[in-house]
C-alpha cells in the first residue's frame, strides 16, 4: 500500500490502502469475532460457556478447513503471523473449556501448530530487513503464543529468539533503527514493534524468563521512547528527520496501537512517564493481541 520507490515505506497510497483493507476484511472479522467471544468468556469468570463455545466453534471451522495454510508471498505471510497471534491468544482464553462431545481442541491445536511451523519455516528463509524488524517480532509472538497453547517447546524457543533479535537492536536512547527508517511513520512503527515484544515478554515472564533484564533493560528503554513519542513527538521527529503523522489518543486506531501497554503497566506500574495519559483512554483493545487487553491484564 506504499508508493513505488519509497524505501522508507511511509508514503501511503490511499487507493491501495483501501484495496488492502477490503481484501483483509474477512480475516480481520474472524480475528475480531474470536477475540470478542473469548473475552466474554473470560470476563464472566468462565460462566459464559456459550461465548466460550462460540470461540471454539469459529476456530474449529477454520482449523478443519485448513485455513491460511498456504501463503503465496511475504506480505501474506506477515498478515498471517499477525492474525495467528490473535487466534492463539484468543484460544488461550478458552483452551480449558470442557466440551463433552466432539471436542474441537485437538483440531485447533494441530492447526495452530502446523500454521506456526509453516510461518517459522518462511521466516527462517528471509534475509532482508524484515528478518530483523517488526515482521520478525510478530512472528515470534505468534510462535510463543502457539507454544503456550500446544506445549511445543521449539516454537517457544523461536518466539524468544525472535524477541531477542529486536531487543538486541534497541539503542541506548530506546530507538529501533529499522523502525526509525520509516520516516513520518517512525512513531507508529515503534509502537507497532513494541506490541509483540512486550506481549512476548509477558508470556516469558509468566514462565520465569525476564526479557526486560536483557541488554541492560533495552525493552524498558523502547517502551519509554515509543510512548513518549506519542505525546511529545519532537525527539523522534529530529531523529527520523521527518514530521510524524498526527496521533490522536482518543481515536480507536491509537488505542489499538497502545493496547499492549496494559501488560507493561500491570507488571511495571508508573514506570513509564506517559502511563496516566495512555490509560486515561481505556479500554484498550487489539484483536491481534487477544482483544480487550484492559480486561485481560486485570484478569491475569
Amino acid at each position: 500500500m506504499y508508493a513505488d520507490g519509497d524505501e522508507s515505506y511511509s508514503k501511503v497510497v490511499a487507493a491501495q490502502k483501501m484495496a488492502r483493507a477490503e481484501s483483509l476484511a474477512p480475516i480481520r472479522e474472524f480475528t475480531a469475532g474470536v477475540s470478542r467471544f473469548a473475552n466474554r468468556y473470560v470476563a464472566s469468570g468462565g460462566k459464559d460457556t456459550y461465548s466460550g463455545g462460540c470461540a471454539l466453534v469459529w476456530l474449529n471451522d477454520w482449523a478443519r478447513a485448513g485455513a491460511m495454510r498456504n501463503m503465496a508471498e511475504h506480505e501474506s505471510q506477515f498478515v498471517r503471523s499477525v492474525n495467528l497471534s490473535g487466534w492463539a491468544l484468543a484460544y488461550s482464553q478458552v483452551r480449558y473449556l470442557q466440551v463433552q462431545r466432539n471436542s474441537p481442541h485437538y483440531a485447533i491445536r494441530q492447526w495452530l501448530r502446523s500454521t506456526a511451523e509453516d510461518m517459522r519455516s518462511h521466516v527462517n528463509g528471509v534475509t532482508n530487513n524484515t528478518a530483523r524488524n517488526n515482521h520478525r517480532y510478530w512472528a515470534g509472538l505468534a510462535a510463543i503464543a502457539v507454544s503456550m497453547d500446544t506445549g511445543d517447546v521449539s516454537l517457544g524457543a523461536f518466539g524468544l529468539e525472535s524477541a531477542r533479535v529486536g531487543i538486541a537492536q534497541v539503542t541506548s536512547d530506546g530507538v529501533l533503527p529499522l523502525e526509525l527508517d520509516r520516516k513520518s511513520r517512525a512513531a507508529h512503527y515503534h509502537l507497532y514493534a513494541a506490541a509483540p515484544l512486550v506481549m512476548t515478554a509477558a508470556i516469558a515472564r509468566a514462565n520465569g524468563i525476564d526479557l526486560y533484564a536483557e541488554q541492560h533493560g533495552a525493552l524498558h528503554r523502547l517502551v519509554r521512547f515509543a510512548t513518549e513519542a506519542v505525546i511529545w513527538p519532537g525527539r523522534i521527529e529530529a531523529l527520523a528527520h521527518a514530521r510524524q503523522d498526527v496521533f490522536n489518543l482518543n481515536s480507536s486506531i491509537a488505542q489499538q496501537n497502545l493496547a499492549w501497554f496494559e501488560f507493561y503497566a500491570r507488571d511495571f506500574p508508573n514506570r513509564a512517564p506517559e502511563q496516566k495519559a495512555i490509560l486515561r483512554v481505556r479500554p484498550l483493545r487489539n484483536n491481534e493481541l487477544g482483544g480487550d487487553l484492559t480486561m485481560l491484564a486485570a484478569s491475569n
